[in-house]
């Protein structure tokens, strides 16, 4: 494996985590908030981003106990060359899901919303092309695209969802305190999705060049990222109650589409949907990165560059077999509990297993 002789600051770390959380949990949001809890469902996102912030905590334990180690790197030190192996692919493979996911969501998309009559192998063929480049560009590349987009994407998100609450009425929204516990506590947990994302980031430990503004930094994108959604699941309940957002499929563009500015714009759906696919574009490119630097890690064979190449069929056609948008929705509930699964897990085994060896150590002393 060849180390990608490259850093990124706090600044381009920001930019990249945000991107990513933003484009890939905002577009379900809604629906799953109203779906799991009801009209309140916003609290499951509050809840959701204090599981985040603990998520950030570990993430900044594992980064002082092994400065510069990447996650694959800390499981073959905690666990032993085979045992940590074999947990590596495991993330990988969740990885692998997870950019897999996201792919065919997306792709979903641009098939119903921008090429209706385009073959769904043809969307996903040109979404994997742009998302393979730019995660052929390596995490610097990537890192400064989403700085560059950061601006423009941030005021054409912002905009619309501010202007999506014309037509909010607050009894859709109600009752605000009522809290049901099982069904809040499922409910937060499904959304904590969006934040998944943050499992990426002790892969980026080697090319950290302030580790210790990384905790400030995380901290910063989750709590953007979590306005950004919340918002869009305030505007969606309150201008469709519970029961009207579950009957879209896309809640979040259907409600941009009729925020305007009267007698100035007829619709922000254009402006959401090209800043969000953006986004997503970006966002996606980075999970590959992840995916083809923790093979490289793993294999110790080739550099990620190459890997982003050959990974690009089993990507391809492990998209086209994820089901449509529709069955999609029979699976993901399990997808969800298991990302959440794994990302907790990994992190506190591996916080666990540097505790245990520093408490064997000190007893030795």
């Amino acid at each position: 494996m060849l180390k990608e002789k490259t850093g990124i600051g706090p600044g381009l770390l920001f930019m990249v985590t945000y991107v990513t959380m933003f484009g890939f949990g905002v577009v379900q949001a809604p629906y799953v908030a109203a779906k799991y809890i009801g009209a309140n469902g916003y609290w499951g996102l509050v809840l959701a981003f204090a599981l985040s912030l603990l998520m950030i905590k570990l993430i900044q334990i594992m980064g002082q106990a092994f400065p510069g180690k990447s996650l694959v790197q800390l499981l073959s030190i905690g666990f032993g060359a085979w045992a940590g192996k074999i947990l590596s692919l495991l993330y990988l493979f969740f990885v692998l899901v997870l950019l897999v996911w996201a792919s065919r969501s997306i792709s979903e998309f641009i098939s119903v919303y921008f090429l209706p009559r385009t073959p769904m192998w043809c969307s996903v063929l040109l979404f994997l092309i742009v998302s393979t480049f730019a995660a052929h560009q390596g995490i610097e590349g990537l890192s400064r695209l989403a700085a560059f987009i950061f601006p423009l994407t941030l005021l054409f998100s912002l905009l619309p969802i501010l202007f999506s609450f014309q037509g909010f009425q607050l009894d859709h929204i109600r009752p605000i305190l009522f809290i049901e516990g099982e069904r809040f506590a499922f409910g937060a947990l499904q959304l904590y999705y969006p934040f998944i994302p943050l499992i990426l980031i002790p892969m980026l430990f080697p090319y950290l060049t302030k580790r210790e503004n990384m905790p400030r930094v995380l901290m910063g994108a989750s709590a953007l990222a979590f306005i950004m959604i919340l918002l869009v699941i305030v505007s969606g309940l309150g201008n469709y109650g519970a029961l009207g957002v579950l009957r879209y499929s896309w809640l979040t563009f259907d409600l941009i589409r009729k925020a305007n500015i009267p007698f100035v714009l007829q619709t922000f759906g254009l402006f959401f949907a090209a800043t969000w696919l953006s986004q997503a574009l970006a966002g996606t490119g980075f999970i590959y990165y992840i995916l083809a630097e923790g093979v490289a890690q793993v294999t110790h064979a080739l550099n990620y560059k190459w890997f982003t190449l050959i990974l690009f069929l089993p990507a391809f056609y492990m998209t086209l077999w994820f089901p449509s948008v529709v069955d999609t929705r029979m699976i993901l509930p399990g997808l969800r509990i298991a990302g959440i699964a794994l990302s907790f897990f990994l992190p506190l085994i591996i916080v666990g297993s540097f505790i245990l060896r520093r408490g064997g150590e000190k007893r030795a002393s």
